[in-house]
């Protein structure tokens, strides 16, 4: 026992007085940005009730579970939407609200992938503010915030939850959404082959795995596509694009699959070149509140900082 004094498990990462240092500079940065635009910050509990997550599509087995002293399971927080949603039906209101939240999750990884179980984020849920007017706000946020978090490059990933919902109605092939998450247009072209669809879906199924790029990319897309749902969910990322800022900085990523079940309209990652995985993630959750009975529209984002906190180490690196 006595090696163990000086490990921590592989689990866990330690911060130093550095990385500690700069994590409050961006934590700092983040709030005063989201308290500008009225956000209320809250502080929520480190347990939840399995069932909760469990009820809203979390995988269990990324839960650190036990089980307490009335019997019930209990969760390390993998999630700061759902409690958040917890909190807002507790009030009982249909007004809009906002709130911000810094914290750590807690999530299982696959050993032995260099992945801390513990993860540190920042991010806001604009709750009751339907449709385009909420995307757009909170695209304003994260366009407002990206500008200085301490990176340069960034890139802004748009896709649709409701694109990929509609056309795996069309195509009723598990299958899909694999090669959907690869790219692989060889996979793609069996997938045709294996089933007797439109031309009009074949056209957009063998294009879908090369569709990743600027606002043309998207137009051609759009000019393949006749179904009207997907015409929708084409039509909300174009719009999306048309009001941001920052223009340059957006990618289309038709292939974008939802991490999360209440994903319905627009799915946002934020990436730096200097970071294999995303600094940013969100979108819109409309059906998050089906299981309060209740229905507000929702969406919301989170900065996953050690994600910043490595790319800005090797941006600094690369450029000394």
């Amino acid at each position: 026992m006595e090696e163990f004094k000086y490990l921590i498990p592989e689990e866990s990462n330690d911060a130093t007085r550095m990385d500690a240092s700069l994590m409050r500079t961006i934590e700092e940065h983040l709030r005063k940005t989201f308290n500008a635009h009225e956000y209320q910050e809250l502080l929520l509990p480190t347990f939840e009730y399995a069932d909760l997550l469990s009820g809203f599509g979390t995988n269990e087995e990324t839960m650190f579970q036990f089980i307490n002293h009335e019997g019930k399971r209990i969760t390390l927080r993998t999630d700061f939407t759902v409690p958040i949603a917890r909190i807002y039906s507790n009030a009982h209101t249909d007004e809009v609200r906002r709130y911000s939240y810094f914290g750590k999750v807690y999530r299982t990884q696959a050993r032995h992938k260099g992945r801390s179980s513990e993860l540190f984020q920042g991010g806001i849920e604009l709750f009751g503010l339907p449709g385009r007017e909420g995307d757009q706000e909170c695209l304003s946020l994260i366009e407002e915030t990206m500008q200085n978090i301490g990176l340069s490059d960034l890139k802004l990933e748009l896709g649709s939850a409701k694109f990929y919902k509609r056309l795996m109605a069309l195509v009723m092939d598990r299958s899909l959404t694999d090669i959907l998450k690869k790219k692989k247009s060889s996979d793609m072209k069996h997938l045709v082959e294996a089933h007797d669809f439109d031309e009009d879906l074949n056209k957009l199924l063998l294009i879908l795995p090369s569709t990743f790029g600027d606002i043309k990319c998207l137009r051609e897309v759009k000019e393949i596509v006749k179904d009207d749902e997907l015409l929708e969910a084409i039509e909300e990322m174009e719009s999306l694009y048309e009001f941001s800022k920052h223009k340059e900085n957006i990618i289309f990523d038709l292939c974008m699959v939802p991490e999360r079940s209440y994903y319905t309209g627009i799915m946002m990652k934020g990436f730096s070149y200097y970071s294999a995985h995303p600094i940013l993630q969100g979108g819109r959750y409309d059906h998050l509140f089906d299981h309060f009975y209740k229905n507000v529209p929702s969406i919301g984002f989170s900065y996953h900082l050690n994600n910043v906190l490595d790319a800005i180490g090797k941006e600094n690196e690369a450029n000394d």
